[in-house]
């Protein structure tokens, strides 16, 4: 009996949790909006190109432990850039946006190697940039006078996708959301063994608040990073990725009020 009660206590509260949660999902704070929604696609980083240049946004790889060392020697010694290294190359993917395709250029590559075998992992993290990192040719670089930033997301996501390109090596991809308590989650997005270019989609579970009962209703999640685990069995020698063109699916409907200018004021 004691152990149906808690069982009996454990439903409830789960009950009641996602009851709230899921009532904040219609962006209406009456009955008839409550179920109105707006998707709509936007772009959160084209991995170089206009976007993340006109916004001073770079990403780099940080990568786990076992990752090789500068000096095989002292496995206390910096990575060795020449094995674990992020950089932006010439290319892209067929299949973005016919009225993008134009504007795209340059792509995120990732190398990797480890010392031992495990669950390595690289986490490619968003930077913000001093001043805009281009070369004589239009190159973005990574390189430079830069700070750990995030990236803020529009409206209530429903789900996001990117392009990979993937060298059959078996490992599997994460995006990581903060919510505005401040609580991180982790949303798998699928394994990437496989050749070539392939856009991965993931859902954004419900359970991620996104908004609240109160002025201001929104939300929104941030981007902290992008991560890659591999499997304990795969090679750990070489692992090369390339990234491009990360969009976000998302519900921009807000309900309109008298005084809703005065919403988001900042005290």
């Amino acid at each position: 009996m004691r152990y149906k009660g808690i069982w009996l206590i454990t439903l409830l509260t789960m009950l009641l949790f996602f009851g709230y949660t899921s009532s904040l999902f219609g962006w209406g704070f009456s009955d008839r909006d409550r179920e109105t929604v707006n998707l709509q696609t936007f772009l959160i980083s084209d991995f170089g190109d206009e976007k993340d240049q006109t916004n001073n946004l770079v990403w780099k790889a940080r990568f786990s432990r076992f990752a090789k060392p500068s000096n095989i020697m002292d496995p206390g010694s910096p990575v060795d850039p020449e094995a674990c290294n992020s950089a932006y190359f010439a290319g892209k993917p067929l299949g973005i946006p016919e009225e993008m395709e134009q504007r795209q250029k340059w792509v995120l590559g990732v190398k990797a190697q480890y010392v031992r075998k495990g669950y390595n992992y690289v986490e490619i993290i968003p930077y913000h940039l001093a001043r805009a990192g281009v070369d004589a040719n239009g190159k973005p670089s990574n390189v430079g006078d830069v700070k750990e930033t995030n990236v803020s997301l529009v409206g209530v996501v429903k789900s996001l996708d990117m392009w990979l390109w993937g060298g059959n090596y078996n490992y599997w991809l994460e995006f990581y959301l903060r919510d505005y308590k401040g609580f991180l989650h982790r949303v798998p997005a699928g394994d990437i063994k496989f050749v070539g270019w392939k856009n991965l989609r993931t859902t954004v579970p419900s359970y991620i608040p996104q908004a609240q009962n109160h002025v201001p209703f929104l939300k929104p999640l941030k981007l902290e990073m992008i991560k890659l685990w591999s499997h304990p069995e795969e090679r750990v020698d070489q692992f090369y990725v390339y990234l491009d063109y990360l969009q976000v699916q998302t519900d921009v409907y807000l309900e309109r009020f008298n005084g809703d200018d005065l919403a988001n004021n900042r005290w």
